[in-house]
């Protein structure tokens, strides 16, 4: 059968972590958009689990292209893009709703200059990673991410967070409660810019996560966690961090994927 668009719509703005109220307001841009849109490569997509009924479930891609990354003292201008492919569905029998994780794609980005010029041996990167529980539950996009640190001083596991103790992000269109000195902001409804394919564009937020302490900085694996701390103000609680994602988003019913 068929799938309409404006069943796709809904389940598509469904899986970008829209509110079950705000189905039914996906705005139409004007078609002569001037949007530059990101390729979405839908052959990335996860293999469903054997039980999955394909009729059920479809495939994520979101492309971050902007917006602003703010880890305690850390604050970075996102531009290059953030890929997530994941795939989400339900049991048709008892309609629990399930996720699997595809991929999740970062560039480094430039935290502090090197002395003097350098790019390698004193300049400091980092670069987000996906560290699990990916979810849609609550109408909000769900994931848990460290960010590694990157610099040959450091080591090559150094990291703001870890798998035990990860920044745990929900991220929503609607207006966050956040703890002071934070003040809530909102996100941007989707709006559609393309139909072939579908092409959804938002922005999600979230500014009440905490940001973990760093993990195994140095060449011991640790000595140097306290200079991390120090420099990018670490542990960084609730109220001081936040995320803001400019997004562009398609999806596929598995049923049109070969």
């Amino acid at each position: 059968m068929r799938i309409s668009l404006r069943r796709r719509l809904a389940a598509g703005t469904a899986a970008l972590t829209l509110a079950g109220s705000l189905l039914g307001g996906v705005a139409a841009a004007p078609a002569a958009s001037a949007d530059t849109l990101p390729d979405f490569d839908f052959s990335a997509c996860p293999d469903l689990p054997a039980d999955a009924d394909p009729q059920f479930w479809q495939c994520n891609i979101a492309v971050t292209y902007g917006g602003t990354f703010k880890l305690g003292a850390i604050e970075t201008t996102i531009e290059s893009p953030i890929t997530l492919v994941y795939a989400n569905g339900f049991d048709p029998v008892t309609y629990e709703p399930r996720t699997v994780f595809g991929s999740f794609k970062a560039s480094k980005f430039l935290v502090q200059p090197g002395l003097f010029g350098d790019p390698f041996v004193t300049a400091i990167y980092a670069q987000p990673k996906y560290a699990g529980g990916l979810n849609t539950d609550g109408g909000k996009l769900n994931l848990n991410l460290t960010v590694s640190v990157q610099n040959p001083l450091l080591g090559s596991r150094c990291s703001i967070g870890s798998s035990s103790a990860p920044i745990a992000l929900q991220l929503g269109i609607g207006t966050t409660n956040p703890p002071p000195p934070n003040t809530p902001i909102s996100g941007e409804p989707p709006v559609v810019v393309s139909t072939n394919p579908v092409v959804l564009k938002t922005t999600v937020v979230d500014n009440a996560f905490a940001v973990p302490r760093a993990d195994k900085c140095g060449l011991d694996l640790g000595l140097e966690n306290w200079l991390v701390n120090l420099y990018a103000g670490l542990p960084s609680a609730a109220g001081n961090n936040t995320a803001i994602f400019k997004q562009y988003a398609s999806f596929k019913p598995y049923t049109e994927l070969s």
